[in-house]
């Protein structure tokens, strides 16, 4: 499965928060209360990764941290961009089709 949403103009690490928030709700969903997240943002992996932190200024890492924590078993884990292909297709889909979001039963 995957998703492709348009967010317009954000820093790469808010887009990074926007879609494993996306990620989660669309699981939730779907029913599912385990995943493995991949990203290739090394700061938000560890943001995430350390539930220890206090909450966030920022609105969506504050959401999808609450996610990890109540809802679920959710890891985080860094991979390098060269092998998270998948995610940069995903990423030109949404900047060519400039939807709210579309989820897709399988990722290109």
């Amino acid at each position: 499965m995957g998703f492709t949403r348009f967010l317009g103009v954000c820093s790469p690490f808010e887009a990074e928060v926007w879609s494993i928030l996306n990620g989660f709700l669309i699981l939730l969903n779907k029913g599912y209360r385990r995943a493995i997240i991949l990203t290739d943002n090394l700061e938000v992996a560890q943001i995430l990764t350390d539930l220890d932190l206090e909450d966030s200024g920022i609105t969506m890492l504050r959401r999808t941290q609450r996610i990890m924590r109540a809802e679920g078993m959710w890891k985080i884990k860094h991979i390098p961009r060269i092998r998270n292909l998948v995610v940069d297709r995903l990423a030109k889909l949404s900047l060519s089709w400039k939807s709210s979001l579309q989820v897709l039963n399988e990722a290109p």
